[in-house]
Parts: C-alpha cells; structure tokens; sequence
C-alpha cells in the first residue's frame, strides 16, 4: 500500500505542522507518517482523508491523481480543527498520571498517545451541534474514553476515590483544552 502524505501536504502548500493541525497530531508524528516505507494505520487513513477533504485513493494508491485529488480538496474550505492536538495530548497524559500513577503515563509510547489523540478529536468533532455544552460535553465523553481505555490496557485497577478523581480530572482536562482552543473557548464563553 503506497503512503502519499508527503505528496498530499506538498501540493496543498501545508507546512507539516499546518497538516498535524488538520489530522489531529504534531508536526514530529506528520514527519514520521511521511515516510514513503510506512504503511498507515486505519486511523491514520481516515484522520489524512478527514483533515484534507481527499478521497482514500488519494493517499494510499500508488500512482493516484494526486493534482485532481488537490484541485477538488481547495474547492471547498478545509475545516478548522477545533481541539488543539497538543492540549489533547497532554490532557490525556495528565489523566492518566492521575488515575494510574506517573510512571503509566510516562510508558504511554507515541503511536498509542496519538491513536487516543485523533479519537479524542473525532469524537469531540463528529457532531455539528453548534451549542458549546454539547461540544464540551462530547468532549468530556471522548476523554473519559480514551483514558479508560488505556487504563484498561494497562491492566489499572479502580481505587476506592476512582470516579471522584476521574470527574476532578475530566474537569481540568476540558479547561486545558479548551484553554488552547482558542475558538472552544470562544464558543464557551459567548452565551
């Protein structure tokens, strides 16, 4: 399966870090998803197909029409992403250290981090309710996901404070992210 994110970013004048802002991950990740040898994960797929407004042949087909794929993709405006990548991150980090201790967190390697990342933002976005109380609460639902799941794969046991502690933590999680938001957080403010 042919990897054509390096051709994709180039013919739409993105800067890796402008295409980690479409996809819902960091500039580092976009350098290490480029690489012509690395074959793209599912998500990964749908995240590029997503976060360009290109077909799927598009960026996995050898000798696909990358020009025409371009040309219909600046047709239409590329959608904003709304929840900073990198806040999402560090929340997801963050709760996990909370709930299943630093050392967890820290073991957490890139590829996982970044799959929970992605989910986090398409859960979040997948909605196009307008009303910021949904958004925020989607948002609050996506966390509690992906921490739960990678407390689960982990093998974390519940403590006797787990879900006093898993609200503290979404609470500042969403603030976090919302904090580096910039248009969440204008959303949440206007009434």
């Amino acid at each position: 399966m042919a990897n054509n994110l390096r051709e994709l970013r180039l013919a739409l004048l993105l800067t890796p870090r402008e295409l980690a802002d479409r996809i819902g991950t960091d500039a580092a990740q976009v350098e290490r998803l480029e690489r012509p040898d690395r074959e793209l994960d599912e998500e990964w797929v749908e995240a590029i197909v997503k976060g360009l407004d290109v077909p799927r042949a598009a960026v996995i087909e050898a000798g696909a029409d990358i020009r025409g794929a371009v040309e219909r993709s600046k047709k239409g405006a590329l959608a904003p992403v709304h929840v900073c990548p990198i806040a999402a991150r560090f929340a997801i980090q963050a709760m996990v250290a909370k709930l299943g201790g630093l050392k967890m967190s820290l073991s957490l390697d890139e590829d996982a981090l970044m799959t929970a990342v992605q989910n986090v933002i398409m859960y979040a976005e997948g909605d196009d309710d307008p009303h910021p109380e949904e958004r925020l609460n989607r948002l609050s639902q996506a966390l509690r996901i992906a921490s739960l799941t990678i407390l689960e794969s982990r093998g974390a046991l519940p403590g006797p404070q787990f879900h006093e502690t898993m609200e503290r933590s979404l609470e500042g999680a969403s603030r976090l992210i919302a904090s580096f938001s910039g248009r969440l957080r204008a959303e949440v403010e206007t009434p």
